[in-house]
This record gives C-alpha cells, sequence and structure tokens, in this order.
C-alpha cells in the first residue's frame, strides 16, 4: 500500500517550533499541551478537553474514575469494536456484562439494539451500568441522539470511544460529546494520525476536574484516592497540535478519493456507508462497502486492493459483520495508482457489473 503521510504545512509547523520546547526547557505540562487543550475545547464545544498519551488511557481512566467514586462497575459494549475496547473494560477495574448488537449498514448499534440489550436489567443494575459506544469509520453513529436520551432516561452513564470520529459531526455536533465523555485517538492509523496521543472531552465540569486531577495523580490537591499519568509530552502535544490544525484539509484530501468510489459504487450499485447524508459530516477514517446477501469475498471476486475491516473479527455474540464487508484503502495523499486500482478491480468484478 503506502506509507502514512502528512500534510507538509504540518510537518515544517513542528520543525519550526520543536526548538522552541528545548529553549524553554518545559518538556511536560507546557505551553503545548494547552494549546493543543484549547484547540480541540474550541473546535466541539466542549466544556474541557485534556490530552492523554493514547485513547486507551483516556477509557480507563474514565473507566476507573465512574467505578470508584460513581459505582458503576458494569459495562456493556457493541459486538463491533476494537478487541481492545473490551480488555479497557477489565483494565478500568470493571466487569464486563454483554454485548450489544450492530448493524450491517452502519457497522454500530442501532438505537433498539442498545434498548433491546437492557430491557431485561432491573432498577439496581441500570443505576451501576455504563455503555461504551463506539463510533466506526468515521461517522458518529447515527442514532446516538436517541441512545444519549435513553441512557438518561434510564440513569446508564453512556462513554464514547470516539477513536475513529475527530472532526465528524452529526447535525453539526462533534462526537464525544452526547454522553457524559468521549475520547478521541491520534494513533498512527487514525483518520488525523499523530503517531499517539488522544484527547478526552465532556461537558461535566466535576468530571472534567477529576480527569485533569486524575491524570497528575492529584498531587497537588491530593483529594482523589486515585491517579496516573496519562498525559503526552510536549513533543508529543506540539506533534498533535501540528497535524490535527490540518484537519479540514487532510478530510477534504480523502473525500476527493471518496468521491471517485462513490461514483463507481454508484454506477455499479455497491453499498456503501455514506458519510455525508442524513446530518453526517464525516472524516473518512474508512470508506466501507458492504453486501447483505453473500460473503464480501465472493461478492467481490476481483477486489484484492483493501484495508482492514472494522472489524474483521466479532466479540460476543457470532454476527454477520465481520465477513459482510470491506474497507477501501482511503489516506491523506494516497497515490492515485492505488485508487485507480481499487476502481478498476471494483468494476470488474462479475456481481458489480
Amino acid at each position: 500500500m503506502g506509507l502514512i503521510k502528512l500534510p507538509e504545512e504540518s510537518i515544517n509547523y513542528f520543525k519550526n517550533n520543536l526548538d522552541d520546547i528545548f529553549i524553554s526547557g518545559n518538556l511536560a505540562e507546557g505551553n503545548w499541551n494547552n494549546k493543543l487543550s484549547e484547540y480541540v475545547k474550541d473546535l466541539t464545544g466542549a466544556q474541557i478537553a485534556i490530552a492523554t498519551n493514547s485513547n486507551g488511557a483516556g477509557m480507563v481512566a474514565l473507566l476507573t474514575i465512574f467505578r470508584h467514586y460513581y459505582g458503576r462497575k458494569n459495562v456493556l459494549i457493541q459486538s463491533n469494536t476494537m478487541y481492545g475496547v473490551k480488555t479497557m473494560v477489565y483494565a478500568g477495574g470493571c466487569s464486563l456484562s454483554g454485548f450489544i448488537q450492530c448493524q450491517l449498514d452502519s457497522l454500530m448499534p442501532s438505537y433498539q439494539d442498545v434498548k433491546d440489550a437492557i430491557i431485561h436489567l432491573k432498577r439496581d443494575e441500570k443505576d451501576e451500568l455504563i455503555i461504551l459506544i463506539s463510533h466506526i469509520g468515521g461517522i458518529i453513529n447515527p442514532d446516538i441522539e436517541e441512545i444519549s436520551e435513553l441512557c438518561k432516561n434510564e440513569n446508564i452513564v453512556l462513554l464514547e470511544d470516539a477513536a475513529h470520529s475527530f472532526g465528524a459531526t452529526l447535525f453539526g455536533n462533534h462526537s464525544g460529546l452526547y454522553g457524559k465523555a468521549g475520547v478521541y485517538s491520534f494513533y498512527a492509523t487514525k483518520a488525523i494520525p499523530a503517531g499517539e496521543g488522544g484527547i478526552i472531552v465532556t461537558h461535566d465540569k466535576e468530571l472534567a476536574e477529576m480527569i485533569s486531577s486524575y491524570s497528575i495523580y492529584d498531587r497537588f490537591e491530593q483529594n482523589l484516592e486515585i491517579g496516573n499519568n496519562i498525559r503526552i509530552s510536549e513533543v508529543q502535544a506540539l506533534l498533535t497540535f501540528s497535524i490535527i490544525k490540518e484537519w479540514k484539509n487532510i478530510v477534504l484530501n480523502k473525500q476527493n478519493i471518496a468521491n471517485q468510489y462513490i461514483e463507481v459504487c454508484n454506477a455499479n450499485n455497491i453499498n456503501f456507508i455514506t458519510q455525508n447524508e442524513n446530518g453526517h459530516s464525516g472524516n473518512y477514517y474508512k470508506f466501507i462497502i458492504y453486501n447483505s446477501d453473500e460473503l464480501i469475498v465472493d461478492a467481490f471476486p476481483m477486489l484484492k486492493t483493501t484495508t482492514s475491516g472494522v472489524y474483521d473479527y466479532s466479540i460476543g455474540t457470532p454476527n454477520k459483520l465481520a465477513n459482510y464487508h470491506a474497507c477501501l484503502p482511503i489516506w491523506y495523499g494516497q497515490e492515485k495508482e492505488i485508487t485507480g486500482k481499487v476502481i478498476r478491480e471494483l468494476r470488474k468484478t462479475s456481481k458489480a457489473l
């Protein structure tokens, strides 16, 4: 395929500002951490944004806080998500109480799927429950507004794994802020790649203060009983800031590739998950095609140029999703030869003619 590419503007910005970190001698907890947090806070409209060394570190911190201080010891996750989400539950000291089914046309749970997953629970069980929703492929869960309202009415804590969805909106609202908190990822393969790092966002001021204290062991106020170092260095904060300030250009570059795929999909009756309709504005972390009638390898026998699925396995109960969808290559600066090869393979497959 190809190596991960970054905008030239990001690379130059990073190089031009790197020496300032060493001159200041402030290698941690400095201006670039603050600038990064403020940028994401202003972009999303969050009450607070807190930079972390990974999406996982931020999520484990949230789970730990909700278990320790709010008695939320059980977690429901969706059956189609990264295996690491399952391990985060246990790392946060919680118990995994079950899985929520997902739909092929979004790869995420519907409102009805979430409702079905909790319908048998008693009142006290709901009072101890966290639902952890993962936004998949670069868009926000289409039913997140209804899911959020359901959780509020049932006194269930909703957390969002927003690793795929930085910059994505639904009717103008950013991911990560429909529940109590959400966490973005800037891992090397994500939509906005910075190698490592994450951001926690929340509207909950009390929770934000706890996360801020937790992330530095609460070594100053010394009120919390739990804490850990989930910070990022100033160098990583500068790199992340250098890249995410160009996020619109990165997404636009991928949108141009997506438009070419959309054209061939529409011409050949290929189902794909749209990212710019029905209130969605996606970041095209993935371009996903699917077939509900047969295995994706049977539906598209000539399609050989793909990237990893989201996901090519299932956790919890078995489902069709893993083998009935495929992801077409789409990344910033993708070579025209790769895009053209994918399009030719889609056109040549016997089931797409």
